[in-house]
């Protein structure tokens, strides 16, 4: 990988996430990588757009709506936490299907695309039980599940992106990706056990895991953003050309 050449970044954040977290990154990010974040619906400037009812149909909008974006990259690489893990890795195999590098996914607190959990039904359950259940996994603040407001516009959103979540299956037709991935875990996820992480091996050649102190989240205890800082050493990986080896077994390193 050439360190002459710009990358560009692309993120995905979680089921009816906004995008604040990533703006955060902007001024730490290694020289030379350049953070592109879609306009999802549901959020921010489309905050009264209805959801798109899965995750393929998700990477699809992102890849159109990027187009000119993507064809002037000549490095590309697409980051997601949970259900944007998914969709970082949907998009992913689609461009790569259609003949573009990808440098890398950088995949985190998500199941294997290969490896189906119990669903929980996000889209029958009750709001009451839908917000004990984020409240659960340190999605939501609890002072939120009273704000009326909230749960008018973004409960919708929410709920349809889980369920994409928990829906999705990586389809038979995708080849293995050529791309390095790079696996991020919490060892306290109540959401995502860490034996539905594994099958991410299977999805390339060239595989690193990180094994990080932290819940579902992956912010530590005075909001530190854990994933950051350790997604942001294997940027520095990938500039200097470290790919990772198909047999690193799940581990911290």
């Amino acid at each position: 990988m050439s360190s002459t050449q710009s990358l560009t970044l692309v993120c995905f954040p979680h089921a009816g996430g906004g995008l604040g977290r990533y703006r955060k990154w902007r001024d730490e990010l290694p020289d030379g990588v350049e953070l592109v974040l879609p306009d999802l619906p549901g959020r921010e400037g489309r905050l009264f757009d209805e959801p798109l009812p899965d995750v393929a149909s998700v990477s699809e909008r992102a890849i159109r709506s990027l187009s000119g974006r993507i064809a002037r990259s000549d490095r590309l690489a697409v980051a997601g936490i949970s259900y944007g893990a998914l969709v970082a890795f949907d998009m992913a195999a689609r461009l790569e299907a259609s003949g573009k590098r990808i440098e890398a996914v950088f995949a985190a607190s998500q199941r294997a695309p290969s490896t189906p959990l119990p669903q929980i039904n996000w889209r029958l359950m009750d709001d009451e039980q839908l917000l004990a259940e984020l409240v659960q996994i340190g999605g939501l603040s609890p002072d939120l599940g009273r704000d009326e407001e909230f749960l008018e516009l973004f409960i919708p959103v929410i709920r349809a992106e889980l369920h994409a979540s928990e829906t999705y299956l990586r389809p038979a037709s995708y080849d293995m990706l050529r791309c390095p991935i790079f696996l991020y875990h919490g060892v306290e996820d109540a959401a995502i056990p860490a034996s539905s992480t594994h099958a991410w091996r299977d999805e390339t050649d060239h595989f690193a895991w990180r094994s990080l102190e932290a819940a579902h989240f992956l912010t530590g205890s005075d909001d530190e953003d854990l994933w950051f800082e350790a997604l942001r050493k294997d940027l520095d990986r990938c500039t200097a050309g470290a790919v990772p080896d198909r047999h690193t077994s799940p581990r911290s390193f």
